[in-house]
């Protein structure tokens, strides 16, 4: 009897997994250019895509990120040089709804909302600092609870898997700034030392751009634009501060200069790694441009990485995302109008084309999601 029971148990296990690595799951692609989002239904199976959906955006589209619960939605947008983000309720068949806009200062170059959900981070590009805005009831509102002035380029905002600490990146000054944060009050405080210094520029590949926490080690990584590059970070838990481990170029052997790095992710089992490579050459008559993906393999026990290959992608990929499950790639190509879709190979983690898919003009900020319960 009590085999039997174990052989149950270990059923539903098994049923419990199956269910998670097959569970429905939504591509949201912001684009620029149409002002608005297309939603794609995934095909947990092949990868597919279905077109499901577009939502106008009044306020203008960018980069994206859900709320901790995923039933809420925000993307920053400029309209006539006001820059503002916008929220969106998520059904629960993948559809977006606008609830509301407000406006935010600077040109956010990335957003995310910390663990509870209660505020929301943003970098400023353009004048250079990291805010931070009241979230009520699932709303962005424009109640700014912190500001930190720092240089230009601001490009990126990341916490840490506990929340208490934030990242933000900057790509000409070539660093990593480093904060403390508060949750319940939405404060920032520089840690000590504030900042940590990206690869040395000698090295060709520096200017920190994108920040990507692993899953499971205390390590974080870095795509470096200039020279297209990737750098890994030994991440102390206790103190919150980073110390650079090692750099490798996410071009291909022969690819020299006029390269760009942009962002980064990593699988939800932390095998892998991607940096896209945008190639911004001029280009002489008869030369085709050679954008990218490049893939990493992931030391399982240090995070040391490994070149493994590089996946053609459509002109200009910038944002690119991986679903939950690890097994897809949907990469935009914002000079295109249109997303890439590979699969991972399971043992070697390289990208294999599934499909090319249209989208919405300039397409900029990719998002997996599973469906709203």
């Amino acid at each position: 009897m009590s085999i039997c029971w174990l052989k149950y148990a270990w059923f539903l296990v098994a049923l419990a997994t199956l269910r998670t690595a097959t569970a429905d799951q939504m591509l949201y692609v912001a684009c620029e250019g149409a002002k608005a989002i297309m939603s794609f239904k995934i095909n947990s199976m092949t990868g597919e895509l279905t077109p499901h959906a577009k939502t106008d955006v009044p306020s203008g589209v960018g980069l994206t990120t859900l709320s901790p619960d995923g039933k809420f939605m925000y993307t920053s947008g400029s309209v006539e040089g006001v820059s503002s983000v916008t929220s969106l309720r998520r059904a629960r068949d993948g559809s977006l709804s606008v609830i509301d806009s407000a406006n935010i200062v600077g040109r956010p170059a990335y957003i995310q909302t910390d663990n509870q959900g209660r505020h929301l981070l943003a970098a400023d590009y353009s004048n250079g600092g990291v805010t931070v805005y009241r979230i009520v009831d699932g709303v962005y509102t424009d109640q700014l609870t912190d500001q930190h002035p720092t240089e230009r380029t601001a490009h990126c905002v990341k916490l840490d898997p506990s929340g208490r600490f934030v990242f933000v990146p900057h790509t000409r000054p070539n660093k990593v700034l480093q904060f403390r944060f508060d949750a319940a009050r939405g404060t920032l405080t520089p840690n000590d030392p504030p900042f940590v210094e990206g690869p040395d520029e000698d090295h060709r590949y520096h200017q920190p751009r994108h920040y990507f926490h692993h899953p499971k080690l205390e390590i974080g990584y870095t795509s470096n634009e200039f020279g297209g590059g990737i750098t890994a970070w030994k991440f102390d838990p206790q103190s919150g501060t980073l110390h650079r481990m090692m750099t490798l170029s996410s071009l291909p052997s022969d690819a020299k200069e006029g390269f760009y790095a942009a962002d980064i992710q990593l699988t939800p089992d932390g095998r892998f790694a991607y940096v896209s490579n945008r190639d911004q050459r001029q280009l002489k008559p008869g030369e085709a441009k050679q954008d990218s993906l490049a893939g990493f393999s992931l030391d399982p026990a240090t995070g040391e990485m490994t070149l493994i290959g590089h996946a053609a992608t459509p002109n200009q990929p910038g944002s690119f995302g991986i679903d939950l499950t690890g097994r897809f790639v949907y990469s935009a190509g914002s000079s295109t109008s249109t997303v890439q879709a590979y699969r991972i190979d399971r043992g070697t983690g390289r990208l294999l084309d599934i499909a090319t898919y249209q989208t919405g003009a300039s397409p900029g900020g990719v998002l997996c999601a599973t469906v709203v319960e």
